[in-house]
């Protein structure tokens, strides 16, 4: 069978854009060109599982490998709970979306009017869209492991020192993004998460902390052939905190993908999505957004994957603030990699095509092989 497809598969991933319209595949094919594209990175990078969904054209399906556990040898499914890490950002921007329709916040807004305990000359001009971007002026990837409660946060943002003017450089950062979710909410964030984006896009096996009742779904992440799982830390539930299963990171995906589908009780859910799709800086050809990064689209491979490399994708680099802001473009490539010390996920989708992928492995592993690995397989879906 598989020798009969790969003809069908090479003409499709080689395929130019005039032959976007061309048939459907089927789904035994598309289940043949993910596995073609997947089972040897799997192996070459010793990932014992992965679930990964499929949006092909408004069509979904799961393609699973491996298991959740090499002790108990439990298979994955598209019900396996996964770390997202870093993907935990775009929820954050959704959740922020929410905020801003609802009035609860303004992305311009300074950051002390939401602290006003942050009164240090620094923070006279960041604003919450600035932390939101990574533009503060260059807060470092994590928090010192000496910031363990309010006192010693409100501490360390006190005495932290800018190395660039606000907006004027971009360098990735927890501490940013994981300092905005903390302020834009009154109240529990995760709460919060729970009652403005999880209930209302139904994901009912997404969480911030993981239920008894859902442990045994609860896969185990490896580093150096080790289980292991996220540790608690300060700011991690706005920054990488979220644990889900591929199935309800599908229906995520098709939300974003395609906010105009939500049913006309989630209109607020829709703009959200919207403002965390919006473009507010630009570093490079990549667009920044609430968590979301994007590209128009057509984009090549190699420029995306070079991008997200942690040798690039963690260096100050410098942005231009785009104003005014600019709206969601669907000729897109929106994506965004994300990691644990056990964990690598990863979600592309290109909105005016219908079609997308989620990755969940429980390994940790390059960011760019998951990056050509997504556009090897939305390549041959087009």
């Amino acid at each position: 069978m598989m020798q009969k497809l790969l003809p069908l598969i090479l003409f499709f991933s080689l395929a130019p854009s005039w032959l976007a319209a061309s048939p459907m595949l089927t789904s035994q094919q598309v289940t043949a060109v993910v596995k073609q594209t997947l089972e040897p990175l799997l192996a070459q990078q010793a990932i014992p599982g992965m679930s990964v969904a499929v949006l092909y054209k408004g069509r979904t399906q799961f393609v699973n490998f491996g298991v959740a556990s090499l002790e108990s040898r439990r298979v994955v499914t598209e019900n396996t709970i996964f770390e997202l890490g870093s993907v935990s950002k775009n929820f954050t921007g959704v959740l922020a979306g929410v905020l801003v329709r609802q009035g609860e916040l303004r992305l311009n807004d300074p950051v002390k009017k939401y602290w006003p305990a942050l009164s240090g000359p620094q923070w006279q001009t960041i604003s919450m869209l600035h932390l939101a971007t990574y533009t503060a002026g260059n807060l470092p990837l994590q928090l010192p492991d000496t910031v363990t409660d309010e006192d010693s946060l409100r501490n360390y943002y006190q005495q932290w020192q800018p190395q660039a003017a606000p907006g004027t450089t971009r360098q990735y950062s927890n501490a940013s993004i994981g300092l905005f979710g903390h302020l834009m909410v009154k109240g529990s964030f995760e709460a919060a998460m729970q009652k403005h984006v999880f209930q209302p896009l139904r994901l009912t096996r997404t969480f911030i902390t993981v239920p008894k009742s859902m442990m045994f779904d609860y896969a185990w992440g490896y580093k150096d052939k080790q289980p292991i799982r996220v540790s608690p830390g300060m700011l991690d539930a706005e920054a990488y905190g979220v644990k889900t299963t591929a199935r309800d990171m599908l229906t995520f995906m098709q939300a974003n993908a395609n906010p105009n589908g939500l049913s006309s009780g989630n209109t607020v859910l829709r703009n959200a999505i919207l403002t965390s799709q919006s473009r507010y800086f630009k570093t490079g050809s990549m667009y920044q957004g609430l968590g979301w990064e994007m590209y128009d689209w057509p984009v090549k491979a190699q420029t995306v994957a070079d991008a997200s490399d942690n040798s690039v994708a963690l260096k100050a680099q410098p942005t231009e603030r785009l104003l005014p802001v600019r709206p969601p473009v669907r000729a897109a490539w929106i994506h965004k990699t994300g990691a644990t010390r056990g964990f690598g996920a990863y979600i592309a989708f290109i909105p005016d095509q219908n079609t997308g992928i989620v990755m969940l492995a429980n390994k940790n592993y390059p960011n760019p092989e998951r990056v050509k690995a997504a556009f090897k397989i939305l390549a041959a879906l087009q």
